[in-house]
């Protein structure tokens, strides 16, 4: 059993993200067929009451921290979660995040969950991984397909309304913009919490700031500087980096929702598609 306990405890290191709880031994009481689990869980150095303390995410992420350890020798070679994240911190989430990517370096690991926020931090954590929309329709008719990013998304609805021959131009023009706004903003967004979640700040202090943010310009300023209040060197920095044309895909997008395009969408939706991506990666 000290190899699962000692798993265990490597485990609860990584879930317990800014938690005062602490994991120590672990260990199997009783004999025979009466044999149970005992922990020696503390909070801030005081030990006897703290499984009464601790909230639902920490005892969720407890029991995950023993259900995750197996033996090399173990004969299954997977494993299955339901929807590990309910009640969990964002911060959790991301060390949950962790947990996973490790325990499929040796298994094939299956999660079901109805939580964005798992997806989302694999994305931004980089950790490889299958997400799969799972739709049941009527008559249970079960529908499977991959799941896209928000960059993605946006990008595959400009398309749609594009190539629908029965979309008036106005409204085409105006629209199209309007999800290439989005798609960039998304990536934006993908590069801010990346760098500032990775350099310690917490995920609360991230959102409000991005809550505190509204406007196209700013969120680029803060993903190629990290500086909202720099949005007046936006289109230098992305004409330098990225090239001129997705300067003007940018500009057009920031006015095309509000005054309607002019030139090629289906041009504008892939300069808008680059662009968001090209910004996604700075970190």
């Amino acid at each position: 059993f000290a190899p699962i306990a000692d798993e265990a405890g490597e485990i609860w290191g990584l879930l317990r993200h800014r938690s005062n709880v602490q994991l120590g031994r672990i260990e199997l009481e009783g004999t025979g067929t009466r044999r149970k689990i005992s922990l020696d869980v503390t909070v801030d150095g005081v030990s006897g009451a703290a499984l009464g303390v601790m909230s639902q995410g920490e005892l969720h992420a407890l029991a995950l921290s023993l259900f995750f350890p197996t033996l090399p020798e173990s004969p299954f070679r997977f494993i299955v979660i339901d929807d590990p994240v309910q009640s969990m911190d964002p911060a959790k989430i991301d060390g949950l995040a962790h947990v996973l990517d490790r325990s499929a370096k040796s298994r094939q690991v299956l999660v079901f969950t109805h939580d964005d926020r798992l997806p989302e931090a694999v994305r931004r954590l980089r950790i490889p991984a299958n997400v799969i929309e799972v739709e049941r329709k009527e008559n249970s008719v079960v529908e499977l397909r991959h799941s896209l990013d928000p960059v993605e998304r946006y990008i595959a609805d400009a398309r749609a309304i594009a190539s629908t021959s029965g979309v008036p131009e106005e409204v085409a023009t105006r629209v199209v913009p309007g999800f290439c706004r989005m798609a960039v903003e998304a990536g934006c967004l993908v590069a801010i919490r990346r760098r500032r979640i990775g350099r310690g700040e917490s995920h609360q202090d991230v959102e409000a700031a991005l809550t505190a943010t509204t406007r196209l310009t700013s969120f680029a300023a803060l993903a190629l500087f990290d500086d909202k209040e720099r949005g007046a060197d936006v289109l230098s920095r992305i004409n330098s980096d990225f090239g001129a044309r997705y300067a003007t895909a940018f500009q057009m997008i920031n006015k095309g929702t509000h005054q309607g395009v002019v030139g090629n969408l289906h041009d504008l939706i892939r300069d808008s598609a680059i662009l968001a991506r090209q910004i996604e990666q700075r970190t």
